[in-house]
């Protein structure tokens, strides 16, 4: 636990090295989780910035079961190419913990580049008003250190993604699939797998939401087959100045490691 939040932390440093300026959003959830026929529950934090080049995101998303655990620790910045602005270049280090799939400890860390397919502000197909998204997609290089099955091994992999965010009226959605194909020695425990997550939003007021998300993470060649959940959550979100996020969280969290 303390080696989780010494990585929170250090990301938190890591944004927070910004102008006092900068404002960042920041999202907070809770709600239960249900998966094999077991429910348990949750909490969801996520700090990010965005401007015209540069995005900046943190975000802490956890869960508990009777005899499992999940955790997803994950810190990802991107940058735009100022003559390509379409084009940008990628860099996500994460740690999670999934036990229902057999995973009890996994450093990953990839990067590479990305593409904006497509960016919209009139609904999709130009036929909606009030619907604006973004549509992308990734490909870069990956490795992890992990413990899957008590083997500790570096292992490597070419990494795809699509991601597609889109905010209506009424809703917004966030869809994420991610590909890991392993290219380092394959052996009867291959890691190559598939990562999803579907996340559909409804506002109320003040900031609040409800949130209903899908995650599933996919081993394609491993008897571990499949592992995922269904989420129902209550989200509120608003913004923080960078140095009230380093205030907070150094004054506060820095206790728990004493």
């Amino acid at each position: 636990m303390k080696l989780t939040l010494i990585f929170f932390l250090v990301g938190i440093t890591i944004l927070s090295a910004q102008a006092d300026s900068v404002v960042w959003k920041h999202y907070a959830r809770g709600g239960i989780v249900i998966a094999d026929s077991t429910s348990g529950g949750l909490g969801y934090y996520r700090i990010n910035r965005r401007s015209e080049t540069v995005f900046r995101d943190l975000r802490l998303f956890a869960y508990g079961l009777k005899k499992d655990a999940f955790i997803d620790l994950r810190y990802k910045s991107s940058d735009k190419y100022k003559t390509h602005p379409k084009f940008y270049r990628y860099t996500t280090t994460s740690y999670r913990k999934n036990t229902r799939a057999g995973v009890n400890l996994r450093y990953h860390f990839n990067q590479g580049f990305g593409m904006f397919l497509k960016e919209y502000k009139n609904g999709l197909m130009n036929l909606k008003k009030y619907s604006s998204g973004l549509i992308n997609i990734e490909i870069g290089h990956a490795f992890d250190m992990s413990n899957y099955l008590n083997e500790k091994r570096k292992t490597s992999y070419v990494k795809t993604a699509f991601f597609w965010d889109h905010d209506g009226s009424g809703f917004s959605t966030k869809l994420e699939l991610e590909h890991f194909r392993q290219i380092s020695e394959i052996n009867v425990n291959n890691l190559s797998r598939n990562q999803y997550m579907f996340v559909l939003i409804i506002p109320l007021k003040n900031s609040v939401s409800l949130n209903m998300i899908y995650e599933m993470e996919n081993y394609l060649e491993n008897k571990r087959g499949n592992v995922s959940s269904i989420i129902f959550s209550v989200g509120k979100k608003g913004n923080l100045t960078g140095n009230k996020i380093y205030k907070f969280f150094m004054d506060k969290s820095l206790r728990i490691l004493k």
